[in-house]
């Protein structure tokens, strides 16, 4: 088996959102399931022994998170490109809006439409990278 291509994960950039208590938490729910699907896959992983000595892929997600009048939108953008320069190549975009129409319930529906972009996010930035050529070293 071919070794795995090297993906390094940016930090998630807050665009846009409606509530400071997200900032805290989306970031790393963000970054946890993007690396969880890299790692996942049989040509990619986001392991490596010096990550500053090999080429690869980067993927530099964004979040816009807003309420709309009938409940929330949320947006994930993930831009792709070469590790380590950065030089980027494509731009993926995973959203989806939601109705809230309980305010109480807005925590839950907040999870609920994380969970869906997510899983979209997941699927979109594994299949583009796994049908690229890897960089060479």
């Amino acid at each position: 088996m071919a070794d795995k291509t090297y993906v390094s994960v940016g930090a998630v950039e807050i665009e846009e959102i409606f509530d400071n208590k997200y900032k805290s938490t989306l970031p790393k729910l963000i970054q946890e399931a993007l690396n969880t699907a890299i790692d996942r896959s049989s040509k990619l992983t986001t392991d490596t022994p010096d990550p500053k000595k090999v080429k690869g892929f980067y993927v530099a997600p964004g979040l816009r998170l807003a309420k709309t009048d009938q409940g929330i939108e949320g947006e994930l953008k993930t831009v792709l490109g070469l590790w380590p320069s950065k030089q980027f190549f494509a731009t993926k975009s995973s959203k989806a809006p939601i109705a809230v129409p309980n305010p109480a319930k807005l925590p839950k529906k907040v999870d609920e439409l994380m969970a869906e972009i997510l899983k979209h996010a997941q699927e979109n930035v594994v299949k583009d990278l796994e049908g690229r050529k890897p960089p060479t070293p």
